[in-house]
């Protein structure tokens, strides 16, 4: 009995610690919300963030920045796109930069406000810190205004705080 003990109790430990070394499926809980069946316009996200700067300038698909709950603290992970929407801006003076900031319902509509246009304005404000002429770049924050889904769970609510960036060439006059 005791032969056939020690086999199993060994086998049991290994069978736990497969699969331990294995890669998070998410890097964290707001990305596995946005990357839910509501919010299909960010579920290429991470494929956008390898993108060179010219493929990044050329796609006009520019990767969400993500922030800190309920601040206007960019997340870590998000300084490598904006370091590539920098680069992009540096390298030709015509393109110019609209940055639409979008926030979820909670909180009054004077919070969402100040929260989704503060958080545009940091974005900015990182991207003059690397070079970027600030003449080229507008920013808009819409609160809560504008959302890509009506769900009231977490999941909806996580879709709807986003940032949107697109670059132009166009005049500021005509633009808007």
């Amino acid at each position: 009995m005791k032969k056939l003990l020690f086999p199993l109790v060994v086998l049991l430990l290994l069978s736990a610690c497969v699969g331990r070394d294995k890669p998070r499926k998410y890097y964290d809980e707001e990305e596995k919300l946005t990357n839910s069946a509501l919010c299909p316009t960010r579920k290429n996200d991470r494929k956008w963030a390898k993108q060179t700067p010219r493929e990044m300038l050329e796609s006009n698909n520019i990767p969400s920045i993500e922030f800190e709950f309920d601040s206007t603290i960019i997340k870590h992970k998000s300084y490598e796109i904006l370091d590539k929407v920098a680069e992009v801006l540096n390298a030709d003076k015509k393109i110019k930069l609209v940055i639409d900031g979008h926030s979820d319902p909670v909180g009054t509509n004077e919070y969402n406000d100040w929260l989704s246009g503060a958080r545009t304005s940091a974005i900015k404000d990182y991207l003059v810190s690397r070079g970027v002429n600030s003449e080229s770049i507008k920013t808009f924050g819409h609160g809560s205004r504008k959302p890509l889904t009506k769900v009231d769970t977490p999941a909806g609510r996580a879709c709807n705080r986003r940032i949107i960036m697109r670059f132009t060439t166009r005049p500021w006059k005509t633009v808007f």
